[in-house]
């Protein structure tokens, strides 16, 4: 029987979309890798390598909200950062859990297409900011530990343009 079921080709409008959600998850998984990043660079010692290895492994198989709860309970980012990380996680459930199911029946109108495309396109520009605001964060940090961070604000530069 489900040999027999032919599925409908996605729409122009449809590919675009999910074109949008993609981009999305991508940014947002990459956010989530930095926090994890950061999470790990403030835990352990630069000769601390393989114990920063195997931490980083645990820490990347975290949901964001832990991630986000582990930086708060140990005070690893700065306050303003933390409360951004927790509202943004409430985009990024919505996201991941309810950006296709929860108009369902509205899904094929022009609104449904035109929130979703606003609400992805925020979502991807506010993961862009945290992440782009965790790395400076681990700037700082860095140069306060004494480590010459030159080349890696001049990266940043020539990489956003900044």
């Amino acid at each position: 029987m489900v040999e027999k079921i032919r599925l409908k080709e996605a729409s122009e409008k449809e590919k675009t979309l999910y074109c949008c959600l993609g981009e999305s998850l991508c940014v947002v998984q990459i956010l989530e890798d930095a926090l994890s990043h950061a999470i790990v660079l403030k835990k352990t010692e630069p000769d601390q390598k393989k114990e920063a290895g195997a931490l980083l492994k645990e820490q990347r198989s975290y949901t964001l909200g832990k991630a986000i709860n582990i930086a708060k309970k140990e005070s690893l980012l700065p306050k303003p950062l933390e409360i951004e990380l927790s509202e943004f996680l409430k985009e990024r459930n919505w996201l991941i859990h309810k950006s296709i199911t929860e108009n369902k029946k509205e899904y094929r109108t022009e609104s449904f297409y035109n929130n979703l495309f606003e609400q992805t396109k925020a979502i991807t520009l506010k993961a862009n900011e945290l992440r782009i605001s965790i790395e400076l964060d681990l700037i700082e940090y860095c140069e306060k530990k004494g480590i010459d961070m030159t080349n890696v604000k001049n990266d940043m530069n020539e990489h956003y343009g900044i």
